[in-house]
């Protein structure tokens, strides 16, 4: 009943998703929502659909987040388009609920632009003083495992965007799920090394942007006094939809029965709503899930034959990180490091510092 149920919200999903056509190429908003702020999975340029595992999981697979084994935090800074002075903050959280393979989670981002000059048509000469746009989203999230080989999991996000005098807001929603098996079975020492995983992400309610900013306030000399004027208003926009498929495999590259050397391959396609289509290939080398090197290929439909800059999906990422024991109990400090390339400005760096308490499990 359970898998019956799974099917039916990815087929449901994937319908809604699917509802346009080409030609609604660039037509979606609030495209914050498709800027991976975990620095593990940007590392792979965010390929690791299938094998994606606790907070990481927000932005590609929130199947992922059953994995967490008892409390995961995390923080990460973006250093996004490096040149344009945008910053993004990141703040997430899990708790594993007993041992009944349920776990929730809460994950924050906000968007740093700076301060911008305030002009109008009137007064050009920066003379109002400075603004700062409005970027942020919230997602609430339940994952479970439904058995060794089965997770799956939704978040919930609140979106909000805007600036003082005109905002938009919105509702979406991610499910996914993974299943894990061994190709090998006999393998005692090499458990679960391949797995699949599907998601859907941004599938929610429109947004539009109201507010006083819509207006325009216009001098009537003959009169003498100010008059506004409504402007037409903002029409809706949909989120950017988009389902990712992925699997991954594990490769055991120890002799004997210790499993020290782990490189792991991964595949995903991404299916867009509102864009070309996006191929991805990668790979992380583990030495005892301790020192971890990533990198992702990521290559989008149509790339070779345009010159039009289609998404932020292109080229080769990479990034490293640091699992450093704290405790007898488990307990783990890690830091990682990702690069990602951009077709202009310099790239996208993120930085991300996670604490696993009581993690007895490596």
């Amino acid at each position: 009943m359970k898998k019956k149920l799974i099917s039916l919200f990815l087929i449901l999903g994937v319908y809604q998703s699917f509802g346009g056509n080409p030609d609604r190429a660039g037509g979606a908003g609030a495209t914050q929502l498709l800027v991976n702020p975990y620095s593990m999975s940007a590392g792979m340029g965010g390929i690791n659909t299938a094998c994606v595992k606790g907070v990481e999981a927000f932005h590609t697979n929130i199947a992922g987040l059953a994995y967490t084994d008892n409390t995961e935090l995390f923080i990460s800074t973006i250093n996004y388009l490096q040149g344009t002075g945008i910053n993004i903050y990141t703040f997430s959280g899990a708790q594993s609920i007993g041992n009944s393979g349920n776990v929730i989670g809460v994950t924050f981002t906000k968007w740093d632009f700076g301060n911008i000059n305030t002009t109008t048509g009137s007064q050009p000469d920066n003379t109002l003083g400075t603004f700062t746009p409005q970027y942020m989203n919230i997602g609430f999230a339940y994952a479970k495992k439904f058995s060794n080989s089965i997770t799956a999991g939704v978040t919930i996000r609140y979106i909000t965007e805007g600036i003082s005098n005109l905002m938009a807001s919105g509702i979406s929603s991610d499910y996914g799920v993974q299943y894990q098996t061994a190709l090998n079975p006999k393998n005692k020492v090499k458990k679960e090394d391949f797995r699949f995983g599907i998601a859907l992400r941004n599938i929610g309610t429109n947004m539009s942007y109201q507010g006083s900013g819509l207006a325009i306030k216009s001098y009537l000399n003959q009169f003498s006094s100010n008059q506004t004027t409504s402007l037409m208003g903002s029409d809706a926009f949909n989120l950017p939809a988009l389902v990712h498929i992925g699997v991954s495999y594990d490769m055991r590259l120890d002799n004997g029965e210790t499993y020290n050397h782990r490189l792991t391959a991964c595949g995903n396609f991404n299916y867009n709503a509102f864009s070309s289509d996006i191929f991805g290939l990668g790979v992380e080398y583990s030495y005892m899930d301790r020192f971890m090197l990533r990198t992702g290929f990521n290559w989008q439909q149509g790339i070779l034959t345009t010159d039009t800059y289609l998404t932020e999906y292109y080229g080769i990422s990479g990034g490293c990180t640091m699992m450093i024991p704290v405790s007898k109990n488990g307990t783990k400090l890690g830091i990682d490091l990702a690069y990602s390339p951009t077709r202009v400005f310099n790239g996208i760096w993120t930085i991300g510092l996670r604490l696993l308490i009581g993690n007895n499990k490596s």
